[in-house]
Formats: structure tokens, C-alpha cells, sequence
């Protein structure tokens, strides 16, 4: 696994991979950030739902790599587009949750009120930014780590 620190190391690490198309899948909340990517998903929603997943897959077309920008939900959908795409994916958390260091992603299935997931992410690559956890709540902070610790366990 490939990891850098600073979000101004993206663009080069993209050209290192050979990714010049990337699909940024994120939050609205970032969406308009600033990054070197070719099409933009800024749909995902809490827990992954499988629409949205479906949704950002379509959002694929013509793209050759992704980046997942966002906490746990971000990473988790890009996860899934990726093991549904084959597509190689850069991951950048801005939480503590521990999603990019699985290959295992979940989802929700709302309609049937069940919870569903596989594994088959090809996360090939992490950004970390700390500026970009600055502004977490106490609430998400505390709960992002303790998923840290569920996907430490998982991983085991």
C-alpha cells in the first residue's frame, strides 16, 4: 500500500499510478474542493446505500481510477465502486474510521432494511491530510476512532 501525507501530493501519486481520469467519490460537503480529478460523485450518503453506490458507479463512465475523499461513508461507497468496477482507488479520509486499510466494504439496502457488503476493493493507495480532520465535532472524532478499533479487529 502506498501512502503519502499532504493533499498536494494527490496529483503526482495519480501520475504515478497512471490514473489521468480519476472519479472523485465524496460528500457534498467536499465536492467543490479543490483536486486534480477528471468527473466528480458528490452523492454519497450515511452507510453507503446501495442507490448510491449504483448511482456512483454509473458515474464511472470514461473514468480510469478513483479517488474516495471523505470519512467513513465516503470510503465505504468508493469501496464498493471499486470492487464493481475493478477500478484502482486512492483513498483520502478526513476521519478517523480506518475504512481505507480493508478490502471489505458495506452497504445498506433501505428498501429491504438490510445490511449487505463483499470485499474486492482495489484500494492501491492513501492520502492522509490532517487539515482536513481539524474541524471534526468531538462526537465524530471519539466515534470515528472506536470504528478505527472495529476495523482493527476485523482486519485480524
Amino acid at each position: 500500500m502506498i501512502v503519502r501525507w499532504g493533499l498536494d501530493e494527490l496529483g503526482l501519486l495519480l501520475a504515478e499510478l497512471g490514473i489521468s481520469r480519476p472519479l472523485l467519490v465524496t460528500t457534498e460537503r467536499f465536492g467543490e474542493l479543490e483536486l486534480p480529478v477528471a468527473t466528480r460523485f458528490s452523492g454519497v450518503r450515511r452507510h453507503a446505500p446501495v442507490e448510491t453506490v449504483s448511482a456512483a458507479v454509473a458515474a464511472t463512465h470514461g473514468a480510469d481510477g478513483l479517488v474516495g475523499l471523505g470519512g467513513g461513508s465516503a470510503i465505504e461507497t468508493a469501496k464498493a465502486v471499486s470492487a464493481e468496477t475493478g477500478l484502482s482507488l486512492v483513498a483520502v479520509p478526513t476521519t478517523y474510521a480506518g475504512a481505507e486499510w480493508t478490502p471489505y466494504f458495506g452497504m445498506r439496502d433501505e428498501a429491504q432494511k438490510l445490511k449487505a457488503g463483499g470485499s474486492g476493493a482495489r484500494t492501491v493507495a492513501i492520502v492522509y491530510e490532517p487539515e482536513l480532520t481539524l474541524g471534526l465535532p468531538l462526537e465524530e472524532t471519539v466515534g470515528t476512532a472506536m470504528n478505527a478499533l472495529a476495523h482493527s479487529a476485523e482486519a485480524l
